[in-house]
């Protein structure tokens, strides 16, 4: 680590990046190297979490904006997560960045502004900002025409949602260290 212990002397064991590390980010440190394309940031403000995907997580359904949550049927462990349609409803709702392979680490986003996945079509005539986005099948959002909240509630848009694409939203989740 290039840390050592001020009364000992002794150096620190500080080793690479473990299970469950998180890190918060403001919005100016996030977009820094974080592109999407040449001008849209992937990362934005919020905290980011060390996982492991769950085995039995459906590849397919793990992907940039997808919608991650706890594993069901397992001891419930915040840093073990699986696609949505594996999981438990509305527990440890979090983003994922990138495709992972099932059984693989890699970092989620859990708090703050993230991009999620619109579904094939938005529910909603007239989707707009501010309005709810609840997670539904295959772990992308949709825009639902009663705006109440449930227990598959990701967040609030920040950008009117649109199908296919990349919606910035407003996460609603509970912190968890």
């Amino acid at each position: 680590s290039g840390l050592t212990d001020p009364r000992t002397g002794i150096p620190y064991n500080a080793g690479g990046l473990n299970l469950g590390d998180w890190v918060d980010l403001d919005d100016a440190l996030a977009k820094q190297n974080s592109l999407i394309s040449s001008t849209l940031p992937l990362l934005r403000s919020g905290r980011y979490r060390r996982i492991l995907v769950d085995s039995g997580a459906t590849a397919s359904n793990v992907k940039t904006g997808a919608i991650g949550l706890m594993v069901a049927g397992a001891q419930p462990q915040v840093n073990r997560v699986t696609s949505y349609d594996k999981g438990i409803q509305g527990a440890h709702v979090c983003v994922f960045l990138n495709s992972i392979t099932p059984g693989n680490y890699g970092w989620v986003q859990e708090l703050g502004m993230a991009w999620v996945l619109g579904g094939t079509t938005i529910t909603k005539s007239g989707p707009a900002t501010g309005d709810i986005l609840n997670a539904t099948t295959g772990g992308v959002v949709d825009d639902p025409t009663s705006q109440i909240w449930t227990p598959n509630l990701v967040g609030v848009a920040l950008s009117p949602p649109s199908p296919n694409t990349l919606i910035l939203c407003q996460l609603y989740a509970p912190s968890l260290q």
